[in-house]
């Protein structure tokens, strides 16, 4: 992956890599990029959609803590679902603002 000028300027304006925001403008475009979006839509690194959404659902409590073992979760079809507000770029997640 290339990093742009502005994906090296935007890393200096906030705490997040050159990749992370080069990530993000490669899903947002450039002309829609500021600094303090990504920091504020920035949700992590995973291996997957399905990967992303069962950390997401644990963090936010999402799944109950009782949640019984015998039922199982579809996280496929729940990822597909969830990710309707998200967005992936090279292995980085960002809520859509």
């Amino acid at each position: 992956m290339e990093i742009s000028k502005k994906a090296q300027q935007m890393a200096k304006e906030n705490s997040l890599s050159e990749e992370i925001n080069q990530a993000y403008i490669d899903n947002v475009g450039e002309e829609y990029a500021e600094a303090n979006n990504v920091e504020e839509a920035y949700q992590g690194q995973y291996n997957s959609d399905e990967d992303f959404v069962q950390q997401l659902l644990e963090d936010t409590g999402g799944i109950p803590k009782d949640f019984p073992a015998y039922i199982h979760i579809d996280w496929e079809w729940t990822a597909r679902e969830i990710m309707m507000d998200y967005f992936e770029s090279n292995g980085y997640y960002f809520r859509n603002l």
